[in-house]
């Protein structure tokens, strides 16, 4: 499976959104240099969670980003579909290859992958993923610069 770009930034500028849940509004800026997200491409992806309902923002100086719901509330999977649509889409493209589908054995590994993802990522919820992340920073070896 290949997981876009947009999913990819996605989730990450909602993990520093979680990171940051307690602290109010985050700016785009702050989200793009801390995630290194080039911060035009992370205003689309802001938008797309904003009308999924997932984000707020407000405007002006002290403006910027948070979470709609606590992230305990919010599932990897709800942010993926706001970003791309449904997780796995099982039916063909092609109309001809839709009918033999049908009545193909083929089309029930479809299924319960789609079904077995769609379980997985609805039990994930953002404030894991941050857990996740966090665990993940604290393993980060310190640099020092001279």
């Amino acid at each position: 499976m290949k997981v876009s770009t947009r999913a990819w930034y996605g989730l990450m500028a909602m993990v520093e959104l979680g990171l940051r849940e307690r602290q109010g509004r985050v700016q785009v800026k702050e989200i793009s240099e801390s995630q290194g997200i080039p911060e035009e491409y992370l205003e689309q992806l802001m938008l797309s969670l904003k009308r999924a309902g997932l984000v707020r923002s407000q405007r002006g100086v002290r403006g910027g980003y948070t979470l709609a719901r606590p992230s305990n509330q919010i599932t990897v999977k709800e942010i993926l579909e706001a970003l791309e649509g449904p997780v796995l889409e099982v039916e063909p493209m092609e109309p001809n290859l839709r009918e033999r589908a049908k009545n193909s054995g083929v089309s029930v590994i479809w299924e319960q992958l789609a079904e077995a993802m769609e379980n997985v990522l609805q039990k994930i919820t953002l404030t894991q993923v941050c857990a996740w992340e966090q665990e993940k920073r604290s393993r980060q070896p310190m640099m020092f610069y001279i």
